[in-house]
């Protein structure tokens, strides 16, 4: 299996990939299991959408259950899954092999780096294209299972649109790590991108002279054509191709005119800072040296970068909307007011006529759970990933034993996602105050705790998993696979009210129920997910202890 560097490198992804088809099948079982469960009514309820309503699904009157639950995993779930899992393996492909000081073995091997890239190129293109593929396979096996029928409904030039679209972003990312050999600038420059892209296509419809510039996100063209009931529009997608092919040769370009890096990495930002005459000593006196201060330190210090991103563009985010909901709530609340409630609870939708639903929809529902369970994912994975890198045994070279080096590198899990939550805080509390909405400041910040304390168990996760296992990509598999599931029983089992109960099996049911937005601090809810956080950290430090060390 490595005779070759595109054999290696399927080998190398293909656990993640099939975490996220797996988990993409249990969310559309379980949707359209609920829908189902509600009978005639549930397809009735659709059928009587509005027609503007259904354009925006991209589906029919006819397309029952299947179409609306079918809408949500092509619109929304699938391609963050599926250009997720490209984007990672995209700004590994080049820039990881420099970080993991592994670029030297494979520029010894007697092919040039054209080939080198051409072989990390179509391994990606494989796992990319065979995951959104098979995902595809496993909605008509969930809709078989669920006796849910598709009717007319496309699913291979739904395919056909979504992987075009993630390739465009996958590309983005290989070409910014062939460039600069920065993974983390790389993966968190196309993530930002997949949001910024989600949201325009979202957003700027609901202005009135702005609806083509949504052409210009490459999201729009995932379901802006109606690809389920219109079939493939070919020329959207070779357009999106040939900008795929474009960003495919820009990163050959960046790769053959620069020197390649092999595990060097530049000065960390606390160490820079312990330069500063100014500065200095106090930094040094919070960072520690040598101690176990001085190690989760460096956890939180490597996490920097996809800290910064994700908290800056929720904080971003999340003030624009207060101005936003400002300018729109008149037509917002007109058509929210227009639609039946059996509707609006169906699909989940918060009250979007209200300040607190409006921003529980755009950002508490989704955009903030993406941004913590990134950071806390990427925090609990740590430990996992000092093995990968052969790093671990320069750790434990210090004075400390193996449980304190495991628990240290567990504090940047919950500084991590604190992090977060005060950005969460800042954004919304600042929205509010440039809008005057008037929501409640204690609301806001419980809002932000409660969201602490889901990226605190969703880190633990991925914790839990590379303390067991000593693998970086089963310990992101495992969290990213706990946050699409209870996400998913979250959104979808609630819609059937004789299955409503099932949703406290997910995490996110005691994050966002009852909105805090609205109803304040759940105390027993922040309690049970800090708490369960904390038990899983403590069995990764036990097993971390127990086991040999991979590396």
């Amino acid at each position: 299996m490595l005779r070759t560097v595109y054999l290696k490198s399927l080998r190398d992804r293909w656990l993640g990939a099939s975490i996220g088809v797996a988990s993409l099948f249990a969310i559309a079982w379980m949707g359209m299991w609920a829908y189902a469960g509600m009978g005639d009514e549930a397809t009735d309820f659709i059928a009587s959408m509005p027609e503007a309503y259904l354009s925006l699904l991209g589906i029919t009157p006819d397309g029952g259950v299947a179409g609306l639950m079918l809408s949500n995993m092509f619109n929304f779930l699938g391609p963050f899954v599926i250009a997720g899992i490209g984007v990672s393996i995209a700004a590994a492909a080049i820039a990881g092999e420099e970080a993991n000081g592994t670029m030297n073995v494979l520029g010894a091997m007697p092919r040039s780096r054209s080939r080198l890239l051409g072989s990390k190129t179509l391994a990606l293109a494989t796992v990319l294209v065979g995951a959104g593929a098979l995902g595809s396979l496993s909605y008509v096996a969930a809709a078989s299972l669920a006796g849910t029928p598709l009717g007319s409904l496309d699913l291979a030039a739904a395919t056909v649109h979504m992987l075009a679209v993630c390739l465009v972003f996958a590309a983005v990312a290989l070409a910014l790590g062939a460039w600069t050999g920065n993974r983390g600038l790389a993966s968190g420059a196309a993530v930002a991108l997949i949001v910024v892209s989600f949201l325009m296509s979202g957003l700027l419809p609901l202005f009135e002279g702005l609806e083509d510039w949504a052409k210009a996100s490459p999201w729009y063209w995932i379901s802006g054509p109606q690809p389920m009931v219109n079939g493939v529009d070919w020329p959207a997608v070779a357009v999106l191709l040939l900008v795929t092919l474009a960003l495919g040769t820009l990163a050959w370009w960046g790769l053959n005119r620069r020197d390649l890096g092999s595990g060097a990495v530049r000065t960390p930002l606390v160490e820079r800072l312990k330069g500063d005459p100014r500065i200095g000593r106090a930094v040094s006196l919070l960072a520690g040296r040598g101690s176990t201060r001085g190690i989760a330190a460096k956890a939180l210090s490597d996490l920097r970068p996809v800290l910064l991103i994700a908290a800056g563009f929720l904080a971003f985010q999340a003030t624009v909307l207060g101005p936003m909901f400002s300018a729109i709530s008149g037509d917002i609340g007109g058509v929210v007011d227009a639609m039946p409630e059996a509707i609006l609870a169906m699909v989940g939708f918060a009250d979007f006529s209200t300040p607190e639903g409006w921003y529980y929809g755009e950002v508490m529902s989704i955009v903030g759970p993406v941004a913590v369970a990134v950071v806390a994912i990427n925090a609990g994975a740590a430990l996992a990933r000092e093995e990968r890198s052969r790093t671990a045994s320069v750790l434990l070279t210090l004075p400390v034993s193996r449980t304190a080096v495991a628990l240290r590198m567990s504090v940047a899990i919950v500084a991590g996602s604190l992090i977060v939550g005060v950005a969460l805080v800042a954004g919304i509390a600042a929205g509010n105050a440039i809008a005057g909405l008037g929501m409640d400041v204690g609301h806001i910040a419980a809002a932000a705790l409660l969201l602490a304390g889901l990226g605190t168990l969703l880190g633990a996760v991925a914790f839990v998993a590379g303390g067991l296992t000593g693998r970086h990509d089963v310990a992101v598999g495992a969290g990213t696979g706990v946050a699409i599931l209870g996400w998913g029983i979250n959104s979808f089992v609630p819609v059937n009210p004789d299955l409503a109960d099932w949703a406290r099996v997910s995490p996110f049911y005691y994050y966002s129920t009852p909105n805090p937005l609205v109803d304040g601090m759940t105390w027993w809810h922040l309690g049970l997910l800090v708490g369960v956080g904390a038990l899983l950290v403590a069995v990764g430090v036990v097993a971390y202890r127990a086991r040999d060390l991979r590396g």
